[in-house]
This record gives structure tokens, C-alpha cells and sequence, in this order.
């Protein structure tokens, strides 16, 4: 007997669901849907009556560096319907760029989603990439000893959202507050790193096998001042 016929089955497809980020490359995507549940119960302690509501999409994309300027996004801004939360920039010395940007909307009848402009606002200390392959010679954050060697270095932007239910539980509105910004790095360094001006030095330690040379790590981060105010 044969196989039935395979259902049509798409390869090799992902979007931005933000939509251009100039000098970036999708190369995934994961929209997810999902829901509150709300319930009332009878005496005897099972269901009764059953209701969903807060409707909500998150979504994260991955990108790779494709340009030597490509530009770092805002985060609290509405991209194609999205409110972007985070994002996170990762460099490694034997690898092109990547960038991961994280974003929701809210979704259900009759609800309307963060309207272009109704947030908060935040830009960060990276506003562009220098190089698309590797590390910056000098990155957000960090005073490094003159010829460190870098191996990795990561960076995040984000905001604090809050979300306000309206009467029947549904989205109703939202903004943005405390931006802030992190800078992560593994250095070929026995020696000591500190944080740049208005920065924290939030952790710093060494790494020391037998098989390898010894590395610094080091955490600085850095809180923000909104953009706009609305």
C-alpha cells in the first residue's frame, strides 16, 4: 500500500515580523499565541463556567548581520503591530553579528493593539554596528586595558512594560518605563576591567583551566532616560 500524499509543507521561509531592519538578515521567527483562562467552580468543587481573555502574541525574530553599519533598534517602539521589548546583540570573534529582538501585540475581539507612537521610547549606547564579523574595538560601557583581546561580547537593551486591563480583562492600554541597557564580555585578560562613566560594574571574575588561556568576564549595565514622553 502507499504513503498518502505529504501535505504541502513550507521550507526555509522566515520573515521579520518587525518588519526591515536595515543591514540584518532574518533567519528565524516564532510568532506564539496565547491566552488567559479564567474559571468559577461549582460547590462540589469542579467547573463551572470557563472564560478566556488577555490575548496576546509574542514574538521573537533572529537576525544576522549583512552590512558594516547596520543600525541597533529602539526598544518600546511599535513596529509592524508589535511593541519591541527587548533585544539582545551577540559578537564573537570567529562569527558574523547576530541579533535577537523580542516583541508582543495583543490580540481578540474588538481589541486594539499599542498604537504607532503610544509608548516610551528608549536608544541605547549602541546605536550601529562598526564591523559585521567580530568584535568592536571598543564596545558600550567598559574601560578594557590597552590590547585586550575579546572573545564574546553581548549586549542587551530593554524597558520595563506595563500592560492595563481593561473591564472584561482585554487589553486596554500601555507604556513603558526604566530603560536599561547591559554590556557582557569574555576577555583574554588576567588583569581587571572597570565600568565607563554613568556605568555599574555588576559582576567580574576570571576563568582558568589547564587547557587554555585565562579569561575575565565582566557585566556592566547602564540605565536610560526615555526618548519621548507621551
Amino acid at each position: 500500500m502507499s504513503e498518502p500524499a505529504a501535505a504541502a509543507q513550507a521550507f526555509f521561509n522566515p520573515t521579520s515580523p518587525f518588519g526591515t531592519f536595515t543591514g540584518w538578515e532574518p533567519q528565524r521567527e516564532n510568532p506564539t499565541n496565547q491566552r488567559q483562562r479564567a474559571q468559577s467552580l461549582k460547590a462540589n468543587g469542579d467547573e463551572l463556567n470557563r472564560r478566556l481573555y488577555d490575548g496576546k502574541q509574542t514574538v521573537t525574530g533572529e537576525y544576522v548581520a549583512s552590512a558594516d553599519d547596520a543600525a541597533i533598534p529602539k526598544v518600546g517602539i511599535i513596529l509592524n503591530g508589535y511593541h519591541v521589548d527587548s533585544l539582545q546583540v551577540k559578537f564573537i570573534n570567529n562569527d558574523f553579528v547576530k541579533m535577537t529582538v523580542n516583541g508582543h501585540k495583543h490580540t481578540g475581539t474588538g481589541v486594539t493593539s499599542h498604537a504607532t507612537g503610544s509608548c516610551r521610547t528608549y536608544t541605547g549606547s549602541l546605536a550601529a554596528l562598526t564591523s559585521m564579523f567580530g568584535i568592536p574595538a571598543t564596545l558600550p560601557g567598559l574601560v578594557l586595558p590597552t590590547g585586550t583581546g575579546i572573545r564574546s561580547a553581548t549586549y542587551t537593551l530593554q524597558c520595563n512594560h506595563i500592560d492595563e486591563p481593561g473591564r472584561q480583562g482585554d487589553f486596554l492600554a500601555g507604556n513603558n518605563h526604566d530603560g536599561s541597557e547591559t554590556m557582557e564580555v569574555e576577555l583574554c585578560e588576567s588583569g581587571s576591567v572597570s565600568a565607563d562613566t554613568g556605568w555599574d560594574l555588576m559582576t567580574d571574575g576570571h576563568n582558568r583551566g589547564m587547557d587554555s588561556a585565562e579569561a575575565l568576564t565582566a557585566t556592566v549595565e547602564h540605565h536610560i532616560q526615555c526618548d519621548v514622553v507621551e
